[in-house]
């Protein structure tokens, strides 16, 4: 077959945008191309509606690999240019189906033509006829049938102005909306399931995700950070430039815990946590703080303790996780790679001096009777004036 390759990437969020669909393109366009980083021979072009990538054949796989992580795209297919001649489409259709026929057995197929070049000759019913009869005078013997709603394998012809391209097989992107075109968000990174997942949600929203990382290493170890650092690599995958702040957390948890009430100590970590985020994210620029929370899922995440937390901070915070189940979560984890590194053993921050009885259903004014115990703003400021910050993409590449 053809030495040149063809990607054609469709969008279908995108599209609704109005005038301001060449912004959300754009955007797409410009992490396409950075994913495609490092692969020489590659060509771009954009006619409307969708976004084609012209490739030496031995780099598709490749590209399409890459692909698999950029929000924003639909779906996407490695096709074969050709020339808009029935025989030549036939013959290349006829290639791509001959492999799945199966001795004794039927093959259901069709073909179908999306034409954008309104002034080719022939109808998309006509072309869809033409191609079709050929691959069918050739192949009907051997078992292949035609069956439109129920095809097993589709040929997709899509003629444009000047060019043709023919594909077999599409391939589900992650939709949304590509990164970068909502903003960026500080997200609070633990070593569990559910933040990331509620993280890469916010990326198929269009934000770039930054991460923060509340650290124990006294009374935990390294083993938190070394299993967070490996969760927000696989994260930035879908993203790219992303970073991580490391803030030492151990003299405030101590503070909490020689000072407080011991059933308040978790939700007085999280106002802290959040506290800290609010300063990092308006220092980096960020719009709004992103948690894994679900409703309900453990004693800090009841609507009580979540209103606890949040009014200390005037900023959004985005959960995006509130309304799910911990299954459904655990799914979305293994489909976006983290799950195994999730489950990882290794303790997190807020299971230090955890109380037998936490509090559910915590009082402000009690919280902040506590908070007056000790000099939390003080300690908040060491903790910042000490954190580490990592840039993922540098990581990346030692």
């Amino acid at each position: 077959m053809t030495e040149l390759r063809t990607l054609l990437i469709r969008y279908d969020e995108i599209g609704l945008k109005g005038r301001n669909r060449r912004f959300f393109e754009n955007c797409l366009l410009n992490n396409i191309k950075r994913a495609f980083n490092g692969l020489d021979g590659v060509r771009f072009r954009l006619p409307r509606g969708r976004i084609m990538v012209d490739m030496p054949s031995p780099l598709a796989d490749e590209c399409a690999k890459r692909l698999a992580y950029v929000p924003g795209i639909a779906s996407f297919s490695i096709g074969y240019p050709v020339n808009p001649d029935f025989e030549e489409m036939a013959a290349l259709g006829i290639k791509l189906v001959e492999p799945g026929l199966r001795a004794g057995g039927e093959l259901k197929f069709c073909v179908r033509t999306q034409r954008t070049d309104k002034t080719f000759h022939k109808t998309s019913p006509e072309i869809n006829f033409e191609v079709g009869s050929r691959i069918m005078s050739v192949l009907s013997t051997k078992g292949l049938v035609v069956n439109i709603k129920q095809a097993e394998v589709v040929i997709e012809i899509e003629i444009g102005r000047g060019e043709t391209v023919l594909f077999d097989h599409r391939i589900p992107g992650i939709r949304g909306l590509p990164v970068g075109c909502s903003g960026n968000v500080l997200s609070l990174l633990s070593g569990g399931i559910d933040s990331p997942v509620a993280s890469y949600f916010m990326m198929r929203r269009g934000c770039r995700v930054h991460f923060i990382f509340f650290d124990n290493q006294p009374f935990l170890g390294r083993g938190g950070l070394d299993k967070v650092l490996k969760l927000s690599k696989i994260l930035n995958r879908y993203q790219s430039r992303g970073r991580v702040y490391v803030v030492p957390f151990q003299d405030i948890q101590v503070a909490i815990r020689d000072h407080c009430t011991p059933e308040n100590r978790v939700v007085l970590y999280r106002r802290l946590m959040y506290r800290i985020g609010l300063k990092v994210a308006q220092k980096i620029k960020c719009l709004a703080l992103v948690t894994g929370e679900s409703l309900g899922q453990v004693a800090s995440q009841t609507l009580e303790n979540l209103a606890a937390v949040s009014c200390v901070v005037p900023m959004s915070v985005f959960r995006p996780l509130i309304g799910m189940d911990k299954q459904e979560i655990i799914a979305q984890a293994r489909k976006i790679g983290t799950y195994e590194i999730s489950i990882e053993p290794a303790p997190d921050c807020c299971s230090v001096f955890m109380p037998s009885r936490p509090a559910t259903k915590s009082r402000i004014d009690r919280l902040e009777r506590d908070e007056s115990k000790f000099p939390w703003q003080d300690l908040m400021q060491e903790a910042m004036d000490n954190m580490e910050v990592i840039d993922l993409d540098a990581e990346a590449g030692d």
